[in-house]
């Protein structure tokens, strides 16, 4: 009984062989985990968009024709629809969820300031896009330093890498509406380096970019 029950069937066939050779390894570690993982992996890059404003950017509305009252109200992005084109916004004050296209939108995204002759001590200095005046065609910048709002040109504002934002403005009309994500921004030339989709980067004016 010791001889054969213990080292041959417990030892040598159950112990190291099923639990440690079969199942450990074999089924858990290499058949599993690293195989499984690795389609994971290779899925994720086809669902990667650059022309959606990633989920949980706050925003706030504006432009909205059926519900005025709405406009000015913050919020944040919680889902793309590809199909409607639209974003779920979670509303800031009631947790109410709206479906509301791009152009309705406004990003609070954080910026640097650059270009300012007039005032040069401003240069490199941080700040949040709080609104957008359609009518100067400026960004309203909450300066963090400063504590304070200032007005800017779309052309003295760099937007963060990573920021999804419209092209618009361009002289070749099937680029204009198309969003994508500013990879670089390229300070010799003052342009920015978008990302349309996988196969498509394009080179763009600071003043061609909104968000």
């Amino acid at each position: 009984a010791g001889g054969s029950m213990g080292p041959g069937m417990m030892g040598g066939s159950m112990g190291p062989g099923m639990m440690g050779g079969s199942m450990g390894p074999g089924m858990m570690g290499g058949s599993m985990g690293p195989g499984m993982g690795m389609q994971t992996g290779r899925s994720s890059p086809t669902v990667k968009r650059f022309d959606a404003i990633p989920n949980g950017t706050v925003v706030s509305l504006k432009g909205l024709v059926n519900a005025p009252e709405r406009n000015g109200d913050r919020g944040v992005i919680k889902q793309y629809i590809e199909s409607s084109g639209r974003y779920v916004v979670v509303l800031e004050d009631s947790d109410e969820t709206m479906s509301v296209k791009p152009s309705n939108l406004l990003q609070h995204v954080k910026i640097r300031i650059h270009g300012i002759v007039k005032q040069p001590d401003l240069n490199g200095k941080t700040g949040t896009i709080i609104t957008w005046c359609p009518s100067k065609e400026r960004y309203n910048v909450y300066v963090m330093s400063l504590q304070k709002v200032m007005s800017f040109k779309p052309s003295n504002v760099v937007l963060d890498t990573g920021t999804v934002a419209q092209v618009t403005g361009l002289s070749r009309p099937e680029l204009n509406g198309k969003w994508g994500t500013i990879k670089e921004w390229v300070r010799d030339s003052g342009r920015y380096d978008v990302q349309l989709s996988p196969q498509q980067i394009i080179r763009v004016k600071m003043e061609n970019m909104r968000v």
